[in-house]
């Protein structure tokens, strides 16, 4: 009897059950989530709408989502706080991967609550595979009579992507006719295989690099709910991206150096955003190369290499950008630079402040990427690559970013929320909090829609998605030099006595 009850005792206080019981308790919101706006149902009912004004704004459904994000963050920050206690314990490895694929089919079956943009991905990809266009220069209004033209709300302009992604998108285009739930349900499960692909990939680069981190870092990424709610949740390209950056990442731990190049090249065919990594990258690779004579050899392989990859993918549909020339030059009330432009706007009307924005958001986003090359130099970890390619990303974000999306938010999170940088994790954690509060802040723009204007509007999004990951990087830092100071006490002390 005793024994038994031993045997219970340490099964109670088993990390397995815990995180167990965590996972099903998260899965139980992201299945009310599903439940709550089956994508079926509102793809008949309503097709192109989103939570809130699915709900007529209501306060019961802001309290329903502030409650639910809330709780499925708690969850998520206790299930890490048990499972980096147990960096050995491969049982909870699995288990993080089970609960991860399991949150992400159960999303699958959401309708995308907050965006519109995987009704895009539709068009997009019907253009080619229907009418045989490049959706890259011919914009939806073109097949006005289409019955899908209804969920478009961006059909005056090109897709902004690149040809990688298109390509992705056409088998399962081609597999329906005229089912728009079904095309839907296919273009949602791109995101969901390569958001557990950026899974896999971050634990196999912990595996290498920092094995007592492996499942608390894989963890960190496979649950955040900002993560889960915008990609598998509402199908966003960006965790495909992400994919390919994590895959550069990975080769470059395990030294395959050649194809470091080539994955991000592919990263950069579905989004043009990491192009901002490829020099840092490139950089990193030519210092791990000894002597000129390799630096030469490495060059030509993964340039050729790179070469032929960008000219398979996007020879069929060469032409200028048109679609991101044209995104570039929307101002979301969500972006800082906004703030700027609504300024000068009433001063020098609005195209005029749109070129001074252009130039003094791209100036300083320059200066930021050219001091980091300074730091590159002395970048010696991959540690050091991935933190640097992190904070270039996050200061695009705010510096360089005239469109910024709450779910720009995954970028820096799929880059760098996993590593041991405790800094750079907690300005990340705040970061997934502060983009999910942003569907707040527009049900308080709604409500006021008639008395406020945009540059209040404006002003209360920056703050609302910017100043909370800036408090709690003030305190992070100011936290560590208090403990950094507390140590050097302690260590004096004794030579005092």
């Amino acid at each position: 009897m005793k024994l038994y009850c031993l045997q219970v005792r340490r099964w109670l206080h088993s990390p397995v059950l815990h995180v167990a019981l965590l996972g099903i308790a998260s899965w139980l919101l992201y299945l009310r989530l599903a439940v709550s706006y089956p994508l079926q149902t509102f793809v008949a009912k309503y097709p192109l709408t989103d939570f809130g004004r699915a709900n007529g704004w209501s306060q019961l459904t802001l309290l329903d989502f502030v409650l639910t994000i809330l709780a499925a963050f708690d969850l998520y920050l206790l299930a890490w706080f048990i499972v980096r206690r147990h960096p050995r314990d491969k049982r909870l490895f699995w288990l993080v991967i089970a609960f991860a694929a399991l949150f992400a089919l159960t999303l699958l079956a959401m309708y995308p609550i907050t965006a519109t943009d995987i009704f895009e991905y539709v068009f997009h990809s019907r253009i080619l595979t229907t009418y045989g266009q490049n959706p890259l220069t011919t914009p939806p209004i073109t097949f006005k009579s289409d019955p899908y033209i209804k969920t478009v709300n961006w059909a005056v302009q090109p897709s902004p992507y690149g040809p990688l992604w298109v390509i992705l998108t056409v088998p399962g285009s081609l597999f329906v006719a005229d089912d728009l739930t079904l095309d839907l349900y296919l273009m949602k499960a791109l995101p969901v295989l390569f958001y557990l692909g950026c899974v896999l990939v971050i634990a196999a680069i912990l595996k290498h690099k920092d094995a007592n981190q492996k499942i608390a870092g894989t963890l960190i990424f496979a649950w955040n709910p900002l993560t889960l709610f915008e990609a598998p949740g509402n199908g966003h390209n960006g965790i495909i991206m992400m994919f390919f950056a994590l895959l550069a990442v990975y080769c470059l731990v395990r030294g395959r150096w050649v194809w470091v190049l080539p994955a991000l090249v592919a990263s950069v065919l579905v989004k043009y955003v990491t192009a901002i990594l490829l020099l840092p990258f490139l950089i990193y690779c030519l210092h791990a190369q000894v002597g000129w004579r390799n630096r030469l050899i490495f060059l030509f392989k993964t340039g050729a290499i790179s070469a032929l990859i960008a000219g398979i993918l996007a020879f069929p549909f060469l032409a200028v950008p048109a679609g991101l020339l044209y995104e570039a030059d929307f101002y979301s009330l969500l972006a800082v630079p906004t703030l700027g432009f609504q300024f000068l706007r009433t001063i020098h009307g609005d195209k005029i402040a749109k070129s001074i924005m252009l130039a003094v958001s791209s100036g300083a986003y320059l200066l930021v990427y050219a001091l980091s090359l300074r730091y590159q130099a002395r970048a010696r970890r991959p540690l050091d690559l991935i933190l640097l390619s992190t904070w270039l990303t996050l200061a695009y974000l705010v510096i360089g970013s005239m469109h910024f999306q709450p779910w720009f938010a995954i970028w820096p999170i799929a880059l760098g929320i996993w590593t041991s940088h405790a800094f750079t994790r907690h300005i990340l954690l705040a970061f997934t909090v502060s983009a999910l509060f942003s569907y707040v802040a527009n049900f308080f723009w709604i409500w006021n829609i008639r008395t406020l204007q945009n540059p209040q509007v404006n002003l209360m999004f920056v703050l609302v998605i910017f100043a909370p990951p800036v408090i709690i990087g003030i305190l992070s830092w100011l936290w560590s030099k208090a403990c950094a100071w507390q140590k050097s006490q302690s260590s004096i002390m004794p030579e005092r006595a």
